[in-house]
Parts: structure tokens; sequence; C-alpha cells
């Protein structure tokens, strides 16, 4: 699997250096803090579905996951 964090992780790796402009840091940087909301969003409901086990908190989890997608899932080919 090749995801959009994957591949910019994987650049990340190659040039790690902190003080170069733009590049995998800031793209990884931008998208992070885009989807910061629903990184908390899943968080708390990962924890609530530890919790207490109930439909609901499986539906949010799962509600999360999906707005997650454009940066973990899979990359289609464009």
């Amino acid at each position: 699997m090749s995801s959009l964090y994957d591949e910019l992780s994987e650049k990340l790796k190659q040039d790690p250096r902190l003080t170069k402009r733009g590049g995998a840091r800031y793209d990884l940087g931008l998208l992070l803090f885009d989807l910061r909301e629903p990184m908390r969003e899943l968080w708390s409901a990962a924890d609530r579905l530890t919790r207490s086990r109930d439909a609901e908190a499986l539906g949010d989890l799962q509600d999360a996951v999906g707005k997650l997608r454009s940066l973990f899932g899979e990359r289609s080919e464009a």
C-alpha cells in the first residue's frame, strides 16, 4: 500500500534536512495541520470505543477513519 503519507515520509527519509525550505517536510506539516481535527476525532472515537464498545462509538471511529483516508489510504493511479 502506498499512501500520500507513506510517499512523503519516504521522501523525508531521503532528505531529512531541517533547514530545507519546502519539500516533503513542509508538505507533510501542512497536511497534518489541515487534518488536525479529524486526527483528534479519531483519537476520541478510538478512546471511547476501548471504554464502551458501543455501536455509536464504533460508528464515530469509522467516520473518523474515513476523514483521514485521503492521507493514510491507498492512493489511486492518477
